[in-house]
């Protein structure tokens, strides 16, 4: 029991460290140049097209490489 409070008390604090940083990145955008900040979207959202082209175009280059990889296995 005191070994889970402890886990969780670390991965609690990696969370807040993550944040705390994340938030930094966020500030520096706003401080620096403004109009570069990033957009605001909610977890879970769905990519943004453009960004779902590119995974598109990578996912296909990585099944291409791995049915080439199996057929030569054989």
């Amino acid at each position: 029991m005191l070994r889970a409070r402890g886990r969780h008390r670390t991965r609690r604090l990696e969370e807040h460290r993550a944040l705390a940083h994340y938030l930094a990145g966020l500030s520096a955008f706003a401080f620096h140049d403004p109009k570069a900040m990033p957009d605001f979207r909610p977890a879970g959202a769905p990519p943004r097209a453009a960004e779902a082209a590119v995974h598109t175009a990578d996912h296909e280059r990585v099944r291409g490489v791995l049915i080439g990889m199996a057929l030569r296995a054989r």
